[in-house]
């Protein structure tokens, strides 16, 4: 559901005991206790990274291109329409073919790194 937000001016965030307000120049618009304002924080967060990968895509295209004809196979997205536009840079970007010569040292990207947090192992000590 898309919902359309006017040009925002000022927006700030309040506490008030346990729930969360979020403001439009001094005025609440949104109050929400605690425990939906962090769900609500990380789908914002989340939605947020995926715009900002729309609105940088031409460069991390001609990126993840040069990064393609080193033969580096670490990919700087995981969104397959970008990789398949910096498969194809890296192939026909006269530039980077004449920086580069030698063609291209790796034909697969792998996807973007990612650290995944676990909680530790549990040791058993025997006395």
């Amino acid at each position: 559901m898309d919902i359309h937000v006017p040009k925002l001016r000022l927006l700030g965030v309040r506490v008030d005991k346990d729930r969360v307000i979020i403001l439009e120049e001094g005025k609440a618009i949104l109050n929400i206790p605690w425990n939906m304002a962090l769900p609500l924080g990380k789908a914002l967060v989340k939605r947020a990274k995926t715009a900002e990968e729309h609105a940088n895509a031409l460069q991390i295209i001609k990126d993840q291109a040069l990064i393609q004809r080193v033969g580096f196979p670490i990919g700087l997205t995981n969104n397959p329409a970008i990789q398949k536009e910096a498969m194809k840079e890296a192939v026909n970007d006269r530039d980077l073919r004449r920086a580069l010569p030698g063609g291209i040292k790796s034909q697969s990207i792998v996807g973007t790194p990612t650290v995944i947090k676990k909680p530790p192992k549990e040791e058993k000590h025997e006395l």
